[in-house]
């Protein structure tokens, strides 16, 4: 079981620390509630935190105003506050602001559940309060203590992305897995390409408004790990065409299955080499680089070759996975070209 305590888990402690200090020292009660929107408003980079405060003002507003309308018109009955809370994420949704909906409920319920038979204003403005403590105490860890590196971040978890796609591309061919673990790492292999193209989303989305020194490297870096993106997605599609159509192609043909495993193995191969480059961890020769390639593109000729040769049945077995091949061949090297040209500095 690993055991990983990462910067932003380290950061929601500390917000949770600050948020428990200021509220002790205003002597406010129910601190838990600038604790709770404290972890909810840590946000993966300082930008999305700006925005965020931005959404969770209009949250927390709507809260207010659908917790005040309903304490006037139907009461402070825990039925009252159910209804509340059902409407004001009906209309958060409908409105789009389905990140902070949480915020407005949390408004609704501390307001409305005042024990209380009527809306007290001081209690009223304590309470917001409590969410202003958590949300700033939030941005102000995000902000000052360990800002966020997104070029390590993302290469790491595009590096993992990468490191399970080369696994699997070993073991299927081979057939060393069992099924139940393999749909496993399929599965997580999916989660962390989603993650992936989403950080890159919050990178593309934000990239204007962030304190960056050297910006045009930082552009290129994401250029590449947009690539290296790109490579994951095909790899994952090839793994996918490899589980359905080997089981037939080794059935037709022994020896276009043999060209297809041959081929595998050897993008595996290029695929490391240009990881292990990029890293600096070893220096492969260009002209070296080059006959892996023009090998691969060799085998692909062969299987090709093969298949001029067969009837209509076993093209329809073959084609999903060779168009896989070539697809990821052609974007791997593009990947090389550009790992050529980029220095990696983080």
């Amino acid at each position: 079981m690993n055991f990983n305590i990462g910067p932003r888990t380290m950061k929601t402690g500390l917000a949770v620390a600050l948020s428990i200090l200021v509220t002790e020292l205003l002597n406010y009660e129910m601190g838990l509630v600038a604790v709770i929107t404290s972890v909810v408003a840590m946000q993966p980079s300082i930008m999305r935190s700006i925005t965020y405060i931005k959404e969770t003002a209009i949250s927390t507003a709507i809260g207010v105003g659908f917790a005040l309308l309903a304490a006037y018109t139907i009461g402070l009955h825990p039925l009252s506050i159910g209804i509340t809370v059902i409407l004001a994420i009906a209309f958060n949704i409908k409105m789009g602001w389905v990140k902070t909906v949480n915020l407005s409920i949390l408004t609704i319920a501390i307001i409305m559940m005042s024990g209380e038979e009527t809306i007290n204003f001081t209690y009223l403005t304590q309470r917001l309060s409590l969410i202003g403590i958590g949300i700033s105490s939030a941005f102000i860890i995000n902000t000052l203590i360990f800002p966020p590196n997104h070029q390590k971040l993302l290469y790491d978890m595009i590096k993992e992305a990468l490191d399970k796609t080369s696994f699997l591309l070993r073991v299927i061919p081979n057939k060393t897995m069992k099924v139940k673990e393999l749909k496993k790492k399929e599965k997580d292999l999916k989660d962390d390409t989603k993650e992936i193209s989403n950080y890159l989303g919050i990178i593309n989305d934000e990239k204007s408004r962030m304190f960056i020194n050297d910006r045009f490297h930082f552009m290129r870096d994401i250029v590449i790990f947009k690539q290296m993106l790109r490579v994951v997605e095909l790899e994952y599609d090839l793994i996918e065409n490899l589980e359905l159509k080997l089981d037939k192609i080794e059935e037709i043909s022994p020896n276009q299955s043999f060209l297809v495993k041959k081929l595998v193995a050897k993008i595996v191969e290029y695929h490391e080499n240009i990881i292990l480059t990029y890293e600096d961890k070893v220096t492969v020769q260009k002209e070296l680089q080059q006959e892996s390639f023009t090998a691969m593109n060799l085998t692909i000729n062969d299987l090709i070759g093969e298949l001029q040769q067969s009837e209509i049945e076993k093209w329809i077995e073959i084609f999903p996975v060779a168009s896989s091949v070539v697809e990821l061949m052609v974007e791997l090297e593009k990947l090389d070209k550009y790992i050529s040209r980029q220095e990696k500095k983080f």
